[in-house]
């Protein structure tokens, strides 16, 4: 008998530009998250790194694209407040870096759950691709765009957006 899974380990994947005061700034954030339903099945994914966001919605990528929006809507107000790219830069890792000491516990008793429970995930994050934690790098990227040569900008440097299932 498979243990139940009422928390969903997540690692994701978000990839933004953003203006700020005489900067183009591009910012690739490689995150954890939880997920969870409430009791009136709404799905709530609550941020462990960057840990100061939380966002809901009526199905899992709906609270998802909620989360991604609130994360961007932090990045436009460090803009607005930073004067020059090095203040938004230090903002920006100074936010993504303030872990929640409690979404990080809830993260990793939930990957206990998941690994203990092998393959019986609940739909729908048997939807989901699956990442190793381990293998998943965590951090954030901050780099400004407009100092970049034609050359070194291509298409190829574009990264979906994603979330996965930590295993």
């Amino acid at each position: 008998m498979s243990e139940a899974i009422p928390l969903h380990p997540l690692v994701f994947t978000l990839q933004n530009a953003i203006e700020g005061c005489g900067f183009l700034a591009g910012i690739t954030t490689y995150g954890k998250a939880v997920m969870e339903q409430d009791e009136n099945e709404q799905w709530w994914m609550y941020g462990v790194c960057p840990g100061a966001i939380a966002a809901g919605g009526k199905t899992t990528n709906e609270a998802f694209l909620n989360f991604r929006n609130r994360y961007k809507d932090v990045l436009f107000d460090l803009a607005e407040e930073c004067g020059s790219f090095l203040a938004f830069r230090n903002a920006t890792e100074a936010f993504f870096k303030a872990e929640d000491p409690e979404e990080s516990a809830r993260w990793e008793t939930a990957l206990e759950v998941v690994r203990r429970s092998g393959s019986a995930l609940p739909e729908p994050f048997t939807e989901l691709p699956r990442k190793k934690a381990e293998d998943f790098p965590v951090g954030i990227q901050i780099e400004r765009l407009e100092n970049k040569k034609g050359s070194q900008l291509r298409p190829a440097n574009n990264i979906q957006d994603s979330m996965s299932q930590a295993a």
